[in-house]
């Protein structure tokens, strides 16, 4: 489950091996580097069968009240072929998938804007 009641605490976090083949990318997006809160970040992990996407996962922070999992960007682009047209695709859909605030550190807008185009550079990344 992923809902804790308000005496629990987690205990374990486990983390399965990515496979061989899977590519991995992961980057925070903040004032400075020292600083600890991101004002974007983006993990991902993907698997390619030539040019089709086999396998995807894209977590997002700091565009949420909690992290994101963007499970509806990860279903449209698995199983199709990856070029520049479905890479459009995909930023068009996650900057809809996620819900950015405006707070001291950063607007919606350009939480927004990073988040689209971290998932550029991720999947540009795996292009053939």
């Amino acid at each position: 489950t992923s809902v804790m009641a308000p005496d629990e605490i987690i205990a374990q976090i486990r983390l399965p091996r990515t496979t061989a083949g899977c590519a991995q990318y992961l980057r925070k997006v903040g004032t400075r580097r020292a600083q600890a809160i991101a004002k974007v970040a983006l993990a991902g992990l993907a698997k390619m069968s030539g040019a089709r996407v086999a396998r995807l996962r894209i977590a997002l922070a700091s565009v949420a009240p909690v992290p994101l999992r963007c499970a509806n960007t990860e279903r449209m682009l698995v199983g199709r072929h990856l070029d520049r047209d479905l890479i459009d695709q995909g930023k068009v859909l996650i900057a809809v998938e996620i819900a950015p605030i405006t707070d001291i550190r950063s607007t919606d807008r350009y939480r927004r804007l990073v988040a689209v185009n971290l998932l550029e550079e991720f999947l540009e990344g795996l292009l053939p």
